[in-house]
């Protein structure tokens, strides 16, 4: 005998809503139907960066996951589908853009895996984070444009990334995918590179407006047109600021690429013999008095130089009568030293001529966590446990920025990994630097075969770009294995060298007269939008926690 259900309307009853399912907290990922449009914006976002650096994705490379957060129910499973999107998402897009870190922490480590790893883990955090706050928004103010919202929680995120001390890493925010369209980038004088993100964040979410009305039925139109000009506007002012910039010869320059590999580098003596005969080589090709700089690679003289030793001492005469032959001061990465109990070492830049080492040393400030020097630690009471941390691990931290004169210029260095760090480029601009001087050693991030080479080899030299931009400063980069290159105020290229050839380069550094609203106030869009952030977050919390009550 069957019985037969129940009939609510025909008893003239309103149906019952069917129970939403629990909500199950403990799955990390999403299940099968929700990932698509994250993985999608994930892919999106890599092509943005070089080497592919496509200029299409970086406007529309976060559309399908906003268009995912659209889509997800106003309540605590929509929440939680926010987040596990966002990580997944975060997990394609991080993994796959800084896959680059193994190759480079394998000279150093066993664990390089699980470095990449960690860290692709801890920053798919940040994407998650990003979801998240979307649809908070969306649940508790619903009035607040998604795109305003998209673009406020994105570029706090990214200045979040860049204000963590020992662990900082903004590498390649979403405003530097528009190094490769310096023109377009051309608002990075106005806003900084972390500006650039809100506005590419802002039309992502403008255009994911449109799709989601389109898909509702709803005319797109509206949303749109709002997104045209807001491409057209700053991309416009971009165009103009480069065809009005006024550039200024500021010094001739030889950037020295000596080519030495990454595994003889690590064991130093060697090193040390074979990058001198390389210099030596390499700088004597330049035609004397016809360069006001020469520039070598980071830590190209693996020794201490400005010591007593003799040793040393013979080494820095070396580097002078070199100085006097070509007639131009030498710009040297080697190491520094602090003479304390213990010796302080130091990632540093100096200035050598024919009369000697000029002035004080430039000593390295932003070091590469774990492989310079250990995040948060003492590296004295760490040597307690250690041993001597002398060279890896263990690198004291400069303070002070030093200009140094190149002809009737003044220069500021800026070593490897500080390319990434926007305000010490503006500070060099603040005491009147006329351009600046990247040295570095990217040996770590490939080798020579065409298979063996990672995009950071790409991705490293794409910061000085942006540097260029916000303050209207040309730059010469001397790279050890490449690419060595100089670029103009406006964010063009010259000169690039081709990768693991030994080479060198020389060409005009350009400056400009201008000082840019980035210069004189700095990260002011993403500290404001950093800011807005939290008091919304904040908001929409407190909401929640007064209607539960």
């Amino acid at each position: 005998m069957s019985v037969r259900p129940r009939d609510a309307s025909a008893h003239g009853e309103t149906p019952r809503a069917p129970t939403p399912r629990p909500v199950r907290g403990g799955r990390l990922l999403p299940p099968r139907g929700e990932r698509l449009l994250p993985a999608l914006s994930g892919l999106l976002l890599v092509l943005s960066f070089p080497p592919f650096e496509l200029l299409l994705p970086p406007f529309v490379a976060l559309v399908p996951f906003l268009v995912f957060l659209a889509d997800r129910p106003a309540d605590l499973n929509g929440r939680w589908a926010a987040i596990r999107g966002g990580y997944f998402m975060g997990l394609i897009y991080f993994g796959l853009l800084l896959y680059w870190l193994i190759v480079a922490l394998i000279y150093y480590s066993r664990l390089a895996f699980l470095a990449w790893l960690v860290t692709v883990v801890i920053l798919a955090g940040f994407t998650a984070l990003f979801g998240a706050g979307v649809v908070l928004v969306r649940q508790k103010a619903p009035a607040l444009p998604m795109a305003l919202t998209a673009a406020l929680f994105w570029t706090t995120l990214e200045w979040v990334q860049g204000h963590l001390g020992d662990v900082s890493f903004p590498w390649l925010g979403l405003g530097s995918s528009l190094t490769g369209f310096p023109r377009v980038a051309g608002a990075a004088d106005l806003v900084g590179a972390r500006g650039l993100s809100f506005w590419l964040a802002l039309v992502n979410g403008l255009v994911a407006t449109g799709v989601v009305a389109w898909r509702r039925g709803t005319s797109p139109l509206r949303p749109a047109l709002i997104a045209a000009l807001a491409i057209a506007i700053p991309a416009g002012y971009g165009f103009w600021r480069a065809a009005t910039l006024t550039l200024v010869p500021a010094a001739r320059v030889a950037v020295v690429q000596p080519n030495i590999p990454e595994d003889l580098k690590m064991d130093r003596k060697r090193a040390l013999d074979s990058s001198m005969v390389v210099l030596t080589n390499l700088t004597e090709r330049v035609r004397p008095g016809t360069v006001d700089l020469v520039a070598w690679p980071e830590v190209a003289v693996q020794a201490l130089i400005a010591a007593a030793d003799p040793d040393d001492s013979a080494l820095r005469d070396r580097i002078r009568d070199l100085s006097t032959r070509v007639g131009a001061p030498i710009l040297a990465g080697a190491y520094g030293y602090s003479p304390t109990d213990p010796i302080t070492v130091y990632n540093a830049a100096m200035l050598v001529t024919p009369n000697g080492l000029l002035g004080t040393e430039y000593d390295k400030q932003f070091l590469v966590p774990i492989v310079e020097r250990v995040p948060f630690i003492d590296p004295a009471w760490l040597e307690r446990f250690t041993g001597r941390l002398e060279w890896f691990g263990g690198l004291g931290r400069g303070t002070s920025t030093e200009l140094f004169p190149a002809g009737r210029a003044r220069f500021g260095v800026m070593i490897c990994y500080e390319s990434i760090f926007a305000p010490l480029a503006r500070h060099y601009r603040q005491d009147g630097a006329d351009f600046l001087v990247n040295i570095t050693n990217d040996s770590w991030y490939g080798r020579e075969p065409l298979w063996a080479r990672t995009s950071a080899l790409w991705q490293h030299p794409a910061h000085m770009v942006m540097r260029a931009i916000e303050t209207r400063t040309g730059v010469a980069r001397a790279a050890n294995t490449g690419i060595s290159l100089f670029i103009d105020p406006l964010g063009r290229i010259s000169q690039p060298t081709p990768l693991f050839v030994p080479e060198v380069r020389v060409g005009t550094v350009f400056t400009t007269r201008a000082t840019t609203l980035f210069t004189l106030w700095g990260d002011w869009l993403a500290n404001l939008a950093a800011a807005a952030s939290v008091v919304l977050a904040l908001a929409c919390l407190l909401q929640g926690r007064r209607k539960a009550a």
